[in-house]
């Protein structure tokens, strides 16, 4: 008699086949919702923190090209005119309360003077053969290193090419863009770049990564992956945090040095007049113009010592403490 009961039983099974088949077919089809759903997230999350990034990567170069562009002008304009007039003024004593509060040897002015001639000499060369020969990275180096270090050739044609070397020794400067990023190790699509301490993965690598998990992945590996690309973002995140810093502080001392130029065109405008009226013997001077031109002296050397103020270092890290520089530098300056 059991056997009527086979078909019921088979039925009976059947329907929960079916139902647990069902019951997979709609989890499955969840997880494959969520798994795209997660991907298309962090492909949208990882798009908009790649492009801040870049954004930020641009707006660093351009912002270390800017005050290279200023400090060749400052050193091709006001510094020129600073060299040419003084040097035409003959017996200059720095010495006396009336004058100064410390005294300063007439050697010491003579290696200052000819110090900056030379830098005058080389940002001239430079401007006459056009900032476009700037090319590889110069303009930036030349924002971003100081005077001295960036002015270290003999020529014209080797001066550039400092300029450029520099560009690529430099891990943030070689990253932004300039040079030859072959050196060092550095490369422009691949590997690991450091940028003050950060490592950056390649933007391809995260990209395949997303990719490959939300077509391929299951959702629980997805999670995994998850994990992976929030890691990589806040690296974009925090290298953009970098270069802020790094942009802050270069905008500060490029107002630091248009404003000590203006005070020093100012300056040096005084000066040819006393030349003018009163000739070219600092002993002719009174007591007041001896004043004015120990101002432009000091006032030199301030504008020396921003222009030669390094930003970063050879790794590419922002200098500790330029904030403190930049204050100290101000101090001088209200004190004259």
């Amino acid at each position: 008699m059991p056997l009527p009961l086979i078909p019921i039983i088979v039925a009976g099974a059947t329907a929960v086949s079916a139902a647990v088949a069902g019951k997979k077919g709609y989890d499955s089809y969840n997880n494959m919702k969520d798994t795209k759903e997660l991907a298309e997230n962090l492909k949208y999350k990882y798009k908009t923190s790649s492009t801040n990034f870049q954004l930020s990567r641009d707006d660093t170069n351009r912002t270390f090209e800017n005050y290279g562009k200023v400090k060749l002008e400052i050193l091709g304009g006001t510094m020129k005119q600073f060299v040419e007039s003084f040097k035409q003024i003959k017996n200059v004593t720095f010495k006396g309360e009336a004058v100064t509060d410390k005294f300063v040897s007439n050697s010491e002015i003579e290696r200052f003077v000819l110090h900056l001639e030379t830098q005058v000499v080389k940002a001239g060369q430079i401007m006459t053969a056009g900032v476009a020969s700037l090319a590889g990275g110069g303009l930036a180096a030349m924002g971003a290193v100081g005077a001295t270090a960036t002015f270290s050739a003999a020529s014209t044609g080797t001066a550039i090419a400092t300029l450029s070397g520099i560009a690529a020794q430099n891990a943030t400067l070689a990253f932004l863009g300039g040079g030859s990023l072959a050196a060092g190790g550095l490369g422009v699509a691949g590997g690991t770049m450091v940028l003050g301490g950060i490592a950056l993965a390649p933007a391809l690598a995260i990209g395949s990564l997303i990719f490959a998990a939300s077509t391929e992945k299951k959702l629980l590996e997805m999670h995994a992956k998850e994990a992976e690309v929030n890691s990589e973002l806040q690296k974009l995140e925090s290298a953009s945090t970098v270069m802020a810093q790094i942009r802050a502080t270069t905008k500060s001392m490029q107002k630091l040095a248009i404003s000590t130029d203006k005070l020093l065109a100012s300056n040096v405008g005084k000066m040819e007049n006393i030349i003018t009226n009163k000739g070219k013997d600092f002993r002719n001077f009174s007591v007041e113009e001896q004043v004015i031109i120990h101002n432009n002296y000091k006032l030199a050397i301030i504008m020396r010592d921003i222009l030669n103020t390094t930003i970063l270092d050879e790794k590419g890290e922002l200098i500790p403490n330029l904030q403190s520089v930049i204050s100290a530098e101000k101090q001088k300056i209200s004190a004259i």
